[in-house]
């Protein structure tokens, strides 16, 4: 074929209609043959669908995605303003994308930004290694805090040693009933990790605590209130996977007895502000997020360049205990 293909011709070799192909580029709902279809033509045929009129444009190759499970807690929404920001400072726009935590979004995400030709793709994945694989050769990827795959460097804060940092801080502090408390996930995550450390450095210690997973059902706050409000009285010590988790288990206690936030100790885990000029309101494990956003960013950069990152690449940030500021008001 001398001249570009088209639509048209991605259409005639996939053995669909124009619509479908239509369809699938703007990422709307495409039965999965069709999908097989679609993907094996455009490959063959070299297809790039005109942008111009799209948010992932690549006139200018200058666009990074990034990818979040959600942007309602704190920790995202900062992590989020300091990826834009180096981003930017490095002549790249960002186009973030929130998964809602689904490995069907997170896949079909990678796959538009494949098709799209985007510079690069920073994800914040909680999803299966298979959204992955299909995509390294194909796009510039950098994951943070989960690894994905071999092939997709990994960025990410020292989440056993923050596990095994707040399970000191509370022997350190004379906490003896202690209680993780955590939430189910469907994949193998940071919090895991943190929990998992802060389990075994307890139970080397031959120190038994209390454990209780929230569901992922929305009912999951007040499945932690109900908990409290039965055990609460038993605990001086709390280890919460997240700071989000923490808060919840705060906000129960000074409920069911605000005496029990003077008995028990909340250590969360993250650090994140909701503003630049809010205090900290529980003592955490914090991350370096900015570290981590910088360090992500170069990796993608040397990437982009065509520079090797040598395979299961990975960059463990570490945490620091902080404490709980207090308002001059």
């Amino acid at each position: 074929m001398n001249r570009k293909p088209t639509m048209n011709d991605v259409a005639r070799l996939a053995g669909v209609g124009r619509g479908t192909v239509s369809n699938y580029i703007n990422g709307r709902k495409v039965k999965d043959a069709n999908q097989q279809k679609i993907d094996k033509a455009i490959k063959k045929l070299g297809y790039i669908p005109n942008l111009q009129a799209r948010e992932l444009k690549t006139s200018t190759n200058s666009e990074v995605v990034f990818i979040v499970p959600t942007n309602w807690t704190s920790f995202f929404s900062e992590m989020i303003f300091y990826m834009q920001e180096e981003l930017s400072r490095h002549h790249y726009k960002m186009i973030l994308e929130n998964s809602h935590s689904s490995p069907q979004e997170e896949k079909e995400i990678l796959r538009m930004a494949a098709l799209n030709q985007v510079a690069g793709v920073i994800t914040m994945s909680y999803s299966d290694f298979y959204n992955f694989t299909d995509f390294s050769e194909n796009l510039n990827l950098v994951s943070i805090e989960r690894q994905v795959s071999p092939e997709v460097p990994l960025i990410s804060s020292d989440n056993k040693g923050g596990g095994i940092l707040a399970a000191k801080q509370l022997l350190k502090m004379h906490r003896k009933h202690l209680l993780l408390l955590s939430r189910e996930t469907h994949h193998h995550t940071g919090t895991d990790l943190r929990a998992e450390a802060f389990s075994q450095y307890l139970a080397n210690k031959g120190i038994k605590f209390k454990r209780f997973r929230a569901s992922l059902e929305p009912s999951y706050r007040q499945e932690i209130y109900d908990y409290l409000k039965k055990e609460g009285e038993s605990l001086d010590g709390i280890f919460a996977v997240t700071d989000e988790y923490g808060m919840i288990a705060k906000r129960a206690l000074a409920q069911i007895d605000p005496k029990l936030l003077q008995q028990i100790e909340i250590i969360g885990f993250d650090g994140a502000r909701n503003s630049q000029s809010s205090p900290l309101f529980l003592d955490t494990i914090q991350q370096p997020i900015k570290k981590l956003v910088k360090e992500a960013v170069h990796i993608l950069l040397k990437k982009i360049d065509g520079e090797t990152v040598e395979n299961n690449y990975r960059k463990i940030l570490p945490v620091t205990f902080v404490k709980a500021e207090r308002d001059s008001f």
